[in-house]
C-alpha cells in the first residue's frame, strides 16, 4: 500500500520497514508517528531474517526533555522565583526520575474444577501513582536549596504554620486563591527519538500537581580532613496525566523549541564567544609571552614562500568555507594580523538562522 504523507525516507532494502499510516491509528498512535512494522520483521522466528533487519531496528531512549508548564501563583510576589524554577527544572537538573508511566490490571478470581486453579477476569486497570524526584548540583550562594525552601514556607511556614506570602505580599489582593495553582507547579517531559524530530517523538507525559515535599539537608557538617561538592536531591508529589493529547501536546511544544534545529558545530567558542582573535584572546595578555610575542619578536621574518628576507613580512591567509547544514566564512586579506593589527569578520550561518560577527 502506498503512503500519501510520509514524513520519512523509505529504507532502500524494506519498503515496509515502517508501518502505514492507516495501520498505526488503528493501533492508538498519533498521526506522523514512527511505528515499525513488527508484523514483517520477526528475528526470532525460524532464524536471522537479514531482508528484515530495518523493521527489527532496537529502540533507543536519550535523555527526555523537561519543560515547565506552569510555575506556582505564590511565586508572583517572590522577584526571579519563577525564572529561576523554570531554568533549573529545563537545564540545570542531572535527573529527574520518578515520572514514567505505568500501567496494571487488577483481576477477580473464581475457582474452576478441583484442582486448585483459579479463573481471572480483568477488573480495573489503573495508572501508578508517581514520586518524582531531581538531582540537581548545588552552587555559589545555595540557590537551588534555599530556593526549594523558599517554596515549601510559601506553603507553609514551620514557624506559623501558615504561608509566608501573606507577610511579604503588598496586599490580599496579591495573594491567589488558595487553589492547586497556587502552590504547585505542571510539567511536560518528552520522549524523543535518535533523530530529534518534533513529529517523531516516542511519547510524552504531564505531570501536575508537582511541589517539593523533602529538601534535603542543608550539609552543615565538621568532618576533619573532609570537604564536599553538594548534591541536592528535591522529592516531589505529582499526578500524572498520559494520552494521545499529551503526546501531540509534546510533538507541538518540540516544534516550537526547535530543539532539532541547533547545530553545535557553530558554538560560539571560548569564554568570550567569538571568532575574533582580538575578543577571544584576552588583552591583558597581548605581548606577554607565547607564540604572538615570538612572531612578533622574531630577528628573520619569513615570506609565505619560506624564503628568508630581512626586515618584511609577506603572506595572506586564505579564504576558507564548511559546507553542508551551515556554512563559515573567515576572510581576511591583510598578512599577519598580529602585527599589522588586520582584523578579520566572520559569519556563520546554521539551522537557526545567522550571526554576523564583525569588527
Amino acid at each position: 500500500m502506498a503512503t500519501t504523507n510520509r514524513n520519512y525516507k523509505q529504507s532502500r532494502f524494506m519498503t515496509d520497514a515502517i508501518m502505514e499510516s492507516s495501520q498505526i491509528a488503528a493501533l492508538g498512535f498519533n498521526e506522523g508517528s514512527q511505528v515499525a512494522n513488527v508484523a514483517r520483521s520477526g528475528q526470532l522466528g525460524v532464524g536471522l531474517r537479514s531482508t528484515k533487519l530495518d523493521g527489527s531496528t532496537p529502540a533507543v531512549f536519550n535523555p527526555a526533555a523537561a519543560i515547565v508548564l506552569n510555575t506556582p501563583q505564590i511565586f508572583d510576589n517572590i522577584p526571579n522565583a519563577s525564572e529561576c524554577l523554570r531554568a533549573l527544572m529545563e537545564t540545570h537538573a542531572k535527573s529527574i526520575t520518578g515520572i514514567d508511566v505505568n500501567y496494571t490490571v487488577e483481576t477477580g478470581e473464581t475457582q474452576v474444577g478441583h484442582d486448585g486453579q483459579v479463573l481471572k477476569v480483568p477488573t480495573k486497570t489503573t495508572r501508578a501513582q508517581i514520586s518524582p524526584s531531581v538531582t540537581f548540583e548545588e552552587y555559589q550562594g545555595l540557590p537551588v536549596w534555599n530556593l526549594f525552601r523558599e517554596w515549601m514556607f510559601a506553603m507553609q511556614h514551620p514557624d506559623t504554620n501558615m504561608s509566608a506570602v501573606s507577610a511579604y505580599a503588598d496586599k490580599g489582593s496579591d495573594i491567589p486563591g488558595w487553589c492547586i495553582s497556587a502552590f504547585s507547579m505542571s510539567m511536560l517531559f518528552i520522549q524523543f527519538d535518535p533523530t530529534g524530530l518534533p513529529d517523531r517523538i516516542y511519547d510524552a507525559v504531564v505531570v501536575n500537581n508537582m511541589f517539593p515535599t523533602s529538601i534535603g539537608e542543608m550539609g552543615i557538617q565538621r568532618v576533619i580532613g573532609t570537604t564536599d561538592v553538594k548534591e541536592r536531591t528535591i522529592e516531589f508529589t505529582g499526578l500524572i496525566q498520559h494520552n494521545r493529547n499529551t503526546k501531540l501536546l509534546g510533538q507541538r511544544v518540540a516544534a516550537m523549541l526547535g530543539i532539532h534545529r541547533v547545530n553545535f558545530d557553530f558554538a560560539l567558542p571560548g569564554m568570550a564567544g567569538s571568532v575574533e582573535p582580538d575578543t577571544a584572546i584576552s588583552t591583558s595578555l597581548r605581548n606577554l609571552g607565547g607564540m604572538e610575542y615570538e612572531v612578533g619578536n622574531y630577528s628573520g621574518n619569513a615570506t609565505s614562500t619560506g624564503n628568508s628576507k630581512a626586515g618584511s613580512s609577506e603572506g595572506t591567509l586564505k579564504e576558507f568555507k564548511y559546507k553542508g547544514t551551515g556554512n563559515a566564512v573567515v576572510k581576511d586579506g591583510g598578512s599577519n594580523w598580529f602585527t599589522n593589527n588586520k582584523k578579520p569578520s566572520a559569519i556563520a550561518r546554521g539551522h537557526a538562522g545567522e550571526a554576523e560577527m564583525t569588527k
